[in-house]
């Protein structure tokens, strides 16, 4: 992200491949280092105030590995292996500085490697003979689920564990039985125990408690507790348990404020002098902000935070920063400023959840109301909770929102609509008699795989096939099964409709989102979820359902959608945003509609160039479907470009033998791209790209331009500074008052995917907000 601080002094910005090609590399990295110089800066998660960056000392990072090492016992065989990423202080310190002072083997892989399929760490260990590793107990509840249930669509795993000996667990408390459980499913591929709960902080360096006991798994399934105890601590690191009214040792067994001293822990926050002489007691001791006991060994065992923040899923969370985000919203019902967020573990539960309370505007017989503000909290904080305390105003609010609910539910009422609602409810976890088959089946949470695989389900039940535009034309059980009793013939001679409703709810103004060359929109699923008072809309291209002739222009692309966006909002402001090639649309329907005099508001490119035609116009067909082939993560980008060079001039049939060749099968499979799907797409694919190569962008909108700015495709350059100045920053001419750069996380083709999703949404967010719609 070099290019986005263009201009600023300080800090001094190297590219790493740079210093590597350069012969003499900047005097500012050869300085000789003292003892007590900084080493790094980590910084810790940020409320409602700035983030901290904790001082890494280099004295006391090796302080902390020697420590490590001596109290693990590990030495120059063992083999270490890190899935988080390097930014993380646990990979840091805990895994890479710990293996560099052995001189020890360590294997670095991408995180989402794992978190996508959390077996694949369990193949890591097998291949390359691992015995260290770290894993929060989020992941491990995860890779337990995993491994406990047979999985027909991988091989049987012919693991052998024998070398694993230590998982450093923390983050979070470990579940007990989780780990009882995960061990002992392991134990036919020689696993032994080897999940070792510990605890510590960026400011420690950061585990600087582990119990390396080796528990007899039968004892531990019946000891009491229900979390695992953390372990005692190692060399250069002593703790204490002080109660908080009066700052008195706490006595063996009982709760206190567990506070830290030693080399291993950090002196101070940079440049923040305040902030750590807060974090100090007057003696020199860190307080934690954890509660905690010590038994009569002295081992640790957490048991709560001091401080208000939430631990899901191995990420630290402000409470202060989910009660802004739901006071932002602005639900109607809901009294600003009484709106408080808390952490809570079910009893039972894999890991940490929060209770959202709040005090309502709305009568207590009002079941509207209360429907919609509970359906607004649970797409904000994901779940409601359960606590005793609160047990008459839970009972009374369960109540009458199941009431309100069963009065307005449309139960199944064709033969179809009960199978279609089995397999999705199935699918999601929920309850069948809880949903209604006119519900928008994006609003349960369902994702563009899940969608895709709901549609396989029903292909194999009913022996009928949906395409892609069948499924999005009305994405609810009763149009699902609607779609299923009408003929082949009867839908594919269908009046075509470009809107595809992915979330009809919500007083905002709604946003119109512009498919990619592709034509289909199922890529925006994930986008409109984060989405939860603003109504979203996509249009899909005329063709996407065979039989549909394809556009012929962009020009007659955006007289289409144009014209049906005004007959569906007759009145404006608007918004819109187009996703890559689907940007240069967006900015033709903006000038439609300003023609007719409506105010566009919010034009946003997603990572779209306006000029398409030098980048897609000559692609071949089977450059496309090279093309979609990376998109759809069939094939790998660096290879994409080999196929897209190899295949330029070949036929489409040897072209699409080849990508499905090399493509997972699995991915194919849960996609629905065999054959005829892959042809049908990339001849979209195509048919755009020929519409491309007649466009030349042109005249100016009134309103500004967003470019959100990503990663480029490879096949375009690998320089991101480059692909702003000469093809995203053509926008600036054509608009009058110019455009604005926004950078994002992620990759040309991947910013909308899972891992980079969220990140976006909280920018789009902002910046609708600030353009007032």
């Amino acid at each position: 992200m070099a290019c986005a601080f263009k201009g600023v002094d300080a800090p001094r910005l190297y590219r790493g491949n740079d210093l590597v090609q350069n012969s003499t590399p900047p005097s500012v990295m050869c300085n000789q280092r003292n003892d007590d110089d900084l080493g790094a800066l980590m910084l810790t998660s940020g409320g409602t105030d700035f983030s901290k960056a904790v001082c890494l000392r280099q004295p006391q990072m090796l302080t902390a590995a020697a420590g490590k090492a001596a109290h693990c016992r590990a030495t120059s065989q063992d083999v270490f292996l890190s899935w988080i990423a390097l930014d993380h202080v646990v990979n840091l310190v805990e895994m890479h500085l710990h293996a560099m002072l052995l001189a020890a083997d360590q294997i670095q892989v991408a995180t989402e490697e794992v978190l996508k399929e959390p077996r694949r760490f369990l193949d890591f260990v097998d291949q390359h003979r691992v015995s260290l590793s770290f894993a929060p107990n989020f992941f491990l509840a995860l890779l337990c689920e995993r491994v406990s249930q047979p999985d027909f669509s991988r091989e049987v795993p012919k693991w052998d564990l024998s070398c694993l000996r230590c998982v450093f667990s923390g983050g979070e408390a470990t579940v007990r039985q989780m780990a009882v459980q995960l061990t002992r499913a392991l134990q036919p591929y020689g696993a032994r125990h080897f999940i070792r709960a510990g605890y510590g902080l960026t400011e420690s360096c950061p585990g600087m408690v582990w119990d390396l006991v080796d528990h007899d798994l039968d004892s531990l399934h019946d000891a009491s507790g229900e979390f695992l105890s953390c372990g005692s601590t190692f060399p250069g690191v002593q703790m204490r348990v002080v109660r908080e009214v009066d700052g008195v040792r706490a006595a063996v067994g009982e709760e206190g404020m567990l506070q830290l001293r030693g080399p291993v822990m950090f002196i101070r926050y940079y440049r923040d002098p305040t902030a750590t002489s807060a974090a100090f007691t007057a003696d020199g001791w860190f307080i934690t902000g954890d509660h905690a006991f010590l038994d009569e060994r002295s081992r640790l065992y957490i048991t709560g935070r001091t401080n208000d923040t939430l631990l899901l899923n191995g990420l630290t969370i402000f409470a202060v920063e989910v009660e802004y985000s739901i006071e932002q919203a602005r639900i109607p019902g809901l009294t600003p400023s009484y709106t408080l967020v808390f952490a809570h573990r079910p009893l039972g539960a894999v890991t940490e959840s929060y209770c959202v309370v709040y005090f309502p505007t709305y009568s207590p017989d009002d079941d509207e109301a209360r429907a919609q503000m509970t359906d607004a909290i649970e797409r904000i904080a994901q779940r409601l909770f359960e606590n005793g305390t609160l047990d008459s105003e839970r009972t009374l609010h369960t109540a009458r929102l199941q009431a309100y609910r069963q009065a307005h539910r449309q139960p199944p009422s064709s033969p179809a609509e009960k199978p279609i609602l089995d397999l999705v409810c199935t699918r999601l976890a929920v309850d069948p008699h809880d949903v209604s088959v006119t519900t928008n089946l994006f609003q349960l949470g369902l994702s563009s795989l899940d969608f895709y695989n709901i549609t396989q389900d029903i292909h194999r039940t009913f022996d009928t096939h949906l395409t892609l535009p069948d499924r999005l034309a009305d994405p609810t059980i009763s149009g699902l099964a609607c779609h299923i009793s009408t003929s082949v013939g009867t839908t594919m001679n269908a009046g075509y409709d470009p809107v595809v409703p992915f979330q009809p709810h919500g007083s905002k103004t709604p946003l119109w989102l512009v498919h990619p060359a592709s034509g289909n929109v199922p890529i925006f699923t994930a986008l409109a979820r984060a989405f939860h008072d603003r109504p979203i809309y996509a249009f899909r291209a005329q063709g996407t359902r065979p039989g549909e002739p394809l556009f012929t222009s962009i020009t007659e692309m955006a007289d289409t959608y144009a014209t049906t966006l005004l007959r569906c909002q007759p009145h404006g402001p608007y918004a819109l945003a187009g996703y890559l090639r689907g940007s240069s649309v967006t900015f033709e329907i903006a000038k439609r509609l300003e023609a007719s005099g409506a105010q566009v508001q919010f034009l946003g490119a997603l990572d779209g160039p306006p000029d398409i035609a030098p980048l897609v116009g000559h692609l071949t067909c089977s450059e496309a479907l090279v093309m979609i082939g990376y998109f759809y993560e069939l094939v790998e980008e660096r290879r994409s470009i080999q196929l897209m060079s190899e295949l330029r001039d070949q036929p489409g049939e040897t072209a699409l033998d080849v990508v499905l060749g090399e493509a997972d099968q699995r991915r194919v499979k849960a996609l629905g791209l065999e054959k005829g799907e892959l042809t049908h797409v990339t001849d979209v694919t195509a048919g755009f790209c020929r519409a491309a190569g007649g466009y030349a962008p042109g005249g100016q909108v009134r309103c500004l331009v967003d470019i959100f700015a990503v990663e480029p495709l490879l096949t375009v350059t690998d320089q991101r500074e480059l692909w702003v100045r000469d093809y995203l920053g053509k926008w600036a001419s054509l608009s009058k008052p110019g455009m604005l750069l926004h950078q994002c996380e992620g990759r040309h083709a991947d910013m909308l995917g899972r891992e980079f999703v969220n990140s976006l949404a909280l920018i789009l967010r902002r910046v609708l907000s600030e353009r007032g719609v």
